[in-house]
């Protein structure tokens, strides 16, 4: 299967479908499932004027079966399949970043983690994301951050499937405070 680029209109497809915007083509009123198609087109695509075979895209999606297209009444319904939900999954994984607020709680986010070596690949990558994102390594299986985090941890955990491997702490005294607020330049 080719790779989709998250920028691509396979991938903007994909994106839409995931972010819940519902494609439904109503086959009853011509004039309303154009004006639709149309809308839908334009907040997809971002284009005023609907690309060159736009129908191609669906059926190369429905082919490598990443959407699935069920007729409901006088509807199609078209929505993410397992696999276009792993792809969507994999743009957000992608494009995850952790907001800082402007004013710091003077708490420390610590991660530990024991995952096993049968996941090392999934081990490596959770420490290449944390690095990523701006955490500090205190030891190869415990990473510090200032800020709120676990949701983004939780996500990134659950995307590897190690959840259950990684705990969440979050620590008002620690050792070397001095350091660790001087790293993060609080």
């Amino acid at each position: 299967m080719k790779i989709i680029d998250k920028e691509s209109n396979a991938g903007k497809i994909i994106r839409a479908l995931g972010f819940g915007i519902g494609i439904t083509v109503a086959l009853s009123n011509r004039r309303t499932s154009y004006k639709i198609t149309k809308l839908l087109i334009k907040e997809i695509f971002g284009l005023n004027k609907r690309p060159p075979n736009m129908a191609g895209y669906f059926l190369k999606l429905r082919k490598q079966k990443l959407i699935e297209i069920k007729k409901d009444g006088n509807h199609h319904r078209i929505f993410l399949t397992e696999g276009g939900r792993e792809i969507f999954l994999r743009f957000n994984y992608e494009e995850l970043k952790i907001r800082n607020p402007k004013i710091w709680d003077r708490n420390f986010r610590v991660i530990v983690f024991d995952i096993p070596e049968r996941k090392r690949n999934a081990r490596n990558s959770l420490r290449e994301k944390m690095k990523e994102l701006g955490f500090i390594k205190f030891n190869d299986s415990v990473w510090i951050y200032p800020y709120p985090c676990q949701k983004e941890i939780d996500f990134i955990a659950n995307y590897w499937g190690i959840g259950k491997y990684v705990h969440f702490i979050l620590a008002r005294d620690i050792t070397n405070r001095d350091l660790l607020e001087k790293s993060f330049n609080l």
